[in-house]
């Protein structure tokens, strides 16, 4: 049996099953104590080890039901009801009742019970009535109900806390979907009427570029759509959606933008959130285009060195000019999906001077798996490659 699935599974086999191992353990360890553990208690016993009888068995069974009503009093009454919700006081005048009536419970037994089935269970020669002390009661009905309950109660509130820990883990990872979802949906809009309409202006001129602004605009298309879905992705296929969208941005700007890239990558295989340094690159290119802006230029420069990715984007920007609301909203947006995403494992800092915006960024990437890899290297089918064949580009 799964060990994890033993202690944290709801499924009834598996909750039936730990509740029975952690009755055994507590009966083991009644009977032990009683059996195998001086006495200190009786008065009808010397500090010594004991022999079993029928009329013992029975009483330590006794006793183990009484902490058992107990244990599950507190794991499903007070716990959730009280100490879960912040009633102290509350939570402890209902222990302090229930280690009261845990301990009249074992006198009950101990005085009525065992003398009444004693005669008729042992010979005459052993019937005589053991009178057990106080102290006797509250030992087995107090202090070792409180040792179990504690231990219940420690056991259900670290599992409490562990799945509160999961859940936690479940809404970021939901949230960082969500997030990535929400970069995307921005991207694609403006990203997509801006390279259409510039498509549609070299088409009117019946200029060469139109068929290869198309091109690559459905393989960008391609990757967003059914590449990004997975959390991470290939490495080499994020550098190729960047390089054809700046490509396609040079198409745009003709000759008057400069544009260098240097990327530098190792044969090894890395995975990084899809379109994240997408976002730093669009909004350099926002900045560059600002029609302010008297030589638009832009520099990225990218290398892997020990599983960190270092990227260094530089672009120029109007003297003196500041970060508009939605640049800023964006910058703001990308930091937040990094904090998400790689929140202890990168390193931004972003430089704005008079004429530069500079970003550098490094973050320690995860490898491939085999299956992974698999997969990066294969290409996905382009679906909107007959677009360009229908319009007859």
């Amino acid at each position: 049996m799964n060990l994890h699935k033993l202690i944290f599974s709801e499924r009834k086999k598996y909750k039936l099953s730990r509740h029975i191992v952690f009755w055994l353990a507590w009966a083991f360890y009644l009977f032990s104590s009683k059996y195998f553990l001086p006495q200190p208690f009786s008065k009808t016993r010397d500090a010594s080890y004991v022999a079993v009888n029928s009329v013992d068995l029975i009483q330590l069974l006794l006793i183990l039901f009484i902490h058992i009503l107990a244990c599950y009093a507190v794991i499903y009454y007070l716990l959730p009801r009280l100490l879960l919700k912040s009633r102290y006081f509350l939570f402890a005048v209902g222990i302090v009742l229930l280690g009261f009536v845990m301990i009249e419970a074992t006198r009950f037994i101990d005085l009525v019970v065992i003398p009444f089935i004693q005669p008729h269970i042992l010979n005459a020669a052993n019937a005589a009535i053991k009178k057990p002390t106080f102290w006797a009661s509250i030992s087995a009905g107090g202090i070792s109900g409180i040792k179990i309950i504690a231990a219940a109660a420690a056991i259900k509130i670290g599992k409490h806390w562990w799945f509160i820990h999961k859940e936690k883990e479940r809404l970021e990872k939901e949230t960082i979907q969500a997030e990535l979802q929400l970069l995307k949906a921005q991207i694609h809009p403006g990203f997509l009427f801006n390279t259409l309409n510039n498509i549609y202006s070299f088409a009117l001129s019946a200029s060469p570029k139109a068929p290869q602004m198309l091109l690559k605009l459905s393989d960008i298309l391609s990757y967003m759509l059914y590449d990004c879905n997975k959390s991470e992705v290939s490495l080499e296929n994020e550098i190729k959606m960047l390089k054809d969208y700046m490509a396609l941005e040079k198409m745009r700007y003709g000759d008057k933008l400069e544009m260098n890239i240097q990327v530098k990558v190792d044969a090894d295989y890395h995975k990084i959130a899809p379109l994240l340094l997408l976002h730093f690159v669009e909004n350099s290119f926002k900045q560059c285009g600002n029609k302010m802006t008297e030589q638009p230029w832009i520099n990225l420069e990218m290398q892997i060195e020990k599983h960190v990715l270092d990227m260094k984007l530089m672009n120029g920007k109007p003297l003196n000019s500041e970060i508009s609301n939605n640049e800023e909203d964006n910058l703001n947006q990308a930091k937040k999906l990094l904090q998400l995403l790689y929140p202890n494992s990168h390193k931004l800092k972003i430089t704005e001077e008079p004429e530069i915006m500079m970003i550098s960024l490094q973050i320690e990437l995860h490898y491939m798996s085999e299956q992974d890899e698999n997969l990066g290297t294969e290409n996905t089918t382009n679906e909107l490659l007959p677009i360009a064949r229908l319009v007859g580009i």
